[in-house]
């Protein structure tokens, strides 16, 4: 998985760091009634979401930052996105360990629970194209205020406006990630309680705005995929 590029979020997976591989999926709730005579009746309750879960060595002059990064967002129990390929999540981090061997190289495993599966939560592949499309503006638009980026002039049936909303969503990301590294930066240098509890807060911050973004940037992409092939 070396080309690959996975995020959680605000910190990135170089090159080797990216795992070999990341386990996914979960269950579905089921209610069984066995019936007299044989056969029985089952009936669907929903997605049981299972631990993402993966490992790897951070490495470089950053190794460090990013290590502490994570581990101030398990303890913060920040809603983060998790990216990777063509799967998109938000989780929270539940367990994360790591270990100090020396400066740029340190072994970690994580394990994230998740909040969201927007695929999962979403698979209605025989639904049509329109319905796809509104589905995923729909679930974009709930994230807008979070995010603070606004869909509403988008259509279902037009491809008009996708292009600036994409253009806006990535610059937001670029910008939400920034600041989630200078409050991981703040934390790292705090002179004092005070300034630890201010940056803490402004990790909380940021993390939930990406954890938006990185969401309506999935959803906003999706729709205009679908829409453009159908067009």
């Amino acid at each position: 998985m070396s080309n690959v590029i996975l995020t959680l979020g605000g910190v990135p997976f170089q090159d080797m760091e990216v795992p070999e591989k990341i386990s996914f999926g979960g269950k579905q709730r089921v209610a069984v009634q066995n019936l007299i005579g044989g056969g029985r009746v089952v009936a669907a309750l929903g997605i049981d979401d299972g631990e993402i879960s993966f490992s790897g060595i951070f490495s470089g002059s950053d190794a460090v930052s990013r290590a502490q990064l994570l581990d101030a967002a398990r303890a913060l129990g920040a809603a983060l996105p998790l990216v990777w390929d063509g799967f998109f999540y938000t989780v929270v981090i539940e367990a994360f360990s790591a270990e100090y061997r020396k400066p740029n190289l340190i072994p970690f495993s994580i394990s994230c629970l998740v909040v969201s599966d927007p695929v999962a939560a979403l698979a209605v592949l025989a639904s049509p194209v329109a319905d796809l499309v509104g589905n995923d503006l729909s679930v974009a638009s709930a994230l807008s205020m979070q995010a603070g980026v606004s869909v509403s002039g988008l259509s279902a049936s037009a491809l008009a406006g996708f292009s600036a909303v994409q253009g806006l969503l990535g610059n937001a990301v670029a910008t939400s990630g920034a600041a989630l590294s200078g409050s991981a930066g703040a934390l790292n240098g705090a002179a004092d309680a005070g300034a630890g509890v201010s940056a803490v807060n402004g990790l909380g911050t940021a993390s939930s705005q990406l954890a938006a973004l990185t969401g309506m940037s999935g959803y906003v992409n999706r729709a205009a995929r679908n829409l453009e092939d159908a067009l």
